[in-house]
Parts: C-alpha cells; structure tokens; sequence
C-alpha cells in the first residue's frame, strides 16, 4: 500500500462513508475483562499479526508468520498456550477492559453510529476506490458482514500505511479495526490484537514470458532481478533464502519497476498480483510461478480494546465460512477456491 495518505474528506459510499486521513488506527484484546473468566474461544485460536510496510500489511518484516492451533478453553495454563496465545491473554487479562462511550449491542466502538475502518487505498482486490468514489474489495465485504452484525456502517479511512503498520492508528483513536492485507505475526501480536486468521497467503512470480520460476531456488538459478514490495513477508522470505532484492515502496510502484524493466520479475501476494493481470494494460505479463511462505492474513485490533469487538469479528468469520458467505466473496474477489478454516 502507498505510504501517503490522501487530504482529509469524507464521503458517502453505499451505506459506507469513506475518510482519507494522514494519521492512524485503534488496537484490539483478547479474554475476559477484568474481574471475569476468560472467555472461551474455539476454531482457529488466534492471537497475532501480520505484515509490515508491506502493501495492505501492517508488521515488522523480520517477524515470522504465526502458525495458529485448534485451541478449545482459554482457561488452560498460560504454559500450555502458544507464546502468541499467552502473550495476547495475559495482556488482556492485565489490561482489562473498560466500557466506553458509543457501545453497540454490546460492542464499545469510537463512533457508536458506524465501525471505523482504517486501511490504505489502493490494494485491490482487498480494497479500492471505484470511479464512483465507493470502497470496495475482498476485506470491505468481509468487514460489512460485522457491521452487518453490529447493525452499524462500515466508515472506511484512507490512512497511511506506518500508522496502520505499527497500529498506532488504533491507539490514536483512529479506527476500530485496521484491514489491509496485514499478516499475522508474533512480534505483531505483543503489541496489537488480531482476528482468526481470514486469508492464506501465496506469494506469486510475474513477469514476461519465460521459463518457470516457482521457488527462491528457481529464482536465483535463473540469475533475475527480483522486484519486492518493502518491509513484507514475501520480501523477508526471498532476503532470508540469500537472496537480493529490489525493494519498492508500494505495489504500485514494484509494478512499475516491473514495466520500465527496472526488474525482470516481481514477487507479490497471489490476490495483488492475480488482479493486476486482471487488466489488460497488463497482458505483457504472466504468472511465473507460485510459492507459499506460511503467510496469513488478520484484522487488526486494539489490544487495549474492547474485546467483545474482537469476537465479534471472529464470530461473524466462523458465520460466513458455516452459511457460504465467505467462499462467495472469496469467489467473487480472488477467484480461487478458498480452504475453509474454521
């Protein structure tokens, strides 16, 4: 994602209203407040983040990716959680949870009459702004679920990427939820809090037309200059395989590199990089190959939150996957079969 933020507005879209903003997101926790049990958690048990300066992503680009465990009761010994798990619930237990302003149906949020979304406009097919200023994408749909739930708007702000990345804008009071393609990641989660995971991450080689490309081992035989989106998961994998990359700030600008041969290929999401052979000022260009790094995609939450936010995001997640929803959207913006996480 770019890292500027667009001037201050704000506008109607669908029944979204849309901000574009230079500052940053609110954070999300996990477990009981205080004075109470935790709360039982079932499914995927999360607790982590996601990616860095990386497009869509908010993380540190030498964190690894979280691998996430069936987990049944919170209520078992810190000891037996994952270091992520105990680390998130102990902080939440710590922190505690007082009730804020604007709470609806049981969910404190910081504008009682929409959720406010923070994200970083373009990354499609995550999110993006159509001709006709409406926000839309694989996340937007997802997170109208919530609202839906919630019985609330979504509020989408454009908002730079290193306050979305560091989740300074959730502490800033910015948003209730961050959504930009972030990976989940266990140096991410000691600061922020995390949904189930949504999204698993493939990293694709696109490039003109050539001989395959889909390993770091392939890369580096085929003697290519690698174009990568800084501070992102896909990037740190390639770097920690040996291998030099070119770094650019934003997808935007790496698809650039790649058209004006500042690069032979690029490495980027699958999602981003499948939409950008969706358009035709791009048929110069194809799929080289496909990698798969353990990435996974997470919406971003205050640790210091509500945490009845958080489930009610990971319950609406568990809804879609059970009624269909979810493989709909997926179908309808990513165009693969998705696997169902539960």
């Amino acid at each position: 994602m770019p890292d500027g933020a667009a001037s201050e507005s704000t506008r109607s879209v669908s029944d979204s209203s849309v901000e574009t903003s230079t500052t940053r997101p609110t954070l999300v926790i996990i477990g009981g407040a205080a004075g109470r049990p935790p709360r039982q958690i079932s499914g995927n048990g999360i607790a982590g983040s996601r990616p860095s300066g990386a497009g869509p992503r908010a993380w540190d680009s030498r964190s690894k990716p979280l691998a996430h465990k069936e987990q049944s009761v919170i209520r078992r010994p810190l000891s037996r959680l994952s270091p992520v798990a105990a680390v998130v619930l102990a902080a939440s237990l710590a922190a505690g949870c007082g009730v804020r302003e604007g709470e609806v149906k049981g969910v404190a949020l910081i504008d009682r009459t929409r959720l406010t979304v923070c994200t970083h406009l373009p990354n499609a097919p995550f999110e993006a702004r159509g001709k006709d200023g409406k926000v839309t994408g694989f996340d937007m749909d997802l997170l109208a679920l919530v609202g839906k739930r919630l019985g609330v708007p979504l509020n989408v702000r454009d908002t730079a990427y290193d306050p979305m990345q560091s989740g300074s804008a959730l502490t800033a009071g910015r948003c209730d939820i961050i959504a930009a393609g972030l990976t989940i990641t266990q140096d991410r989660a000691t600061t922020v809090g995390f949904s189930k995971p949504y999204f698993d991450v493939t990293q694709t080689v696109v490039g003109r037309k050539g001989p395959a490309l889909a390993s770091p081992a392939a890369l580096r035989a085929a003697h290519v200059r690698i174009g990568t989106q800084q501070a992102t998961q896909g990037e740190q994998y390639l770097r920690d395989a040996e291998l030099d990359t070119v770094s650019f700030k934003t997808p935007e600008a790496l698809l650039e590199g790649l058209r004006t041969r500042r690069v032979d290929v690029v490495v980027e999401d699958h999602p981003v990089a499948w939409g950008w052979l969706r358009d035709p000022a791009n048929a110069a260009f194809k799929i080289r190959g496909r990698f798969g790094t353990g990435e996974q995609y997470g919406f971003m939450m205050s640790r210091d939150g509500d945490p009845a936010l958080l489930q009610a995001v990971d319950q609406t997640l568990d809804a879609a996957r059970a009624d269909g929803s979810y493989q709909r959207i997926y179908a309808k913006w990513i165009g693969l079969s998705p696997s169902v996480r539960r």
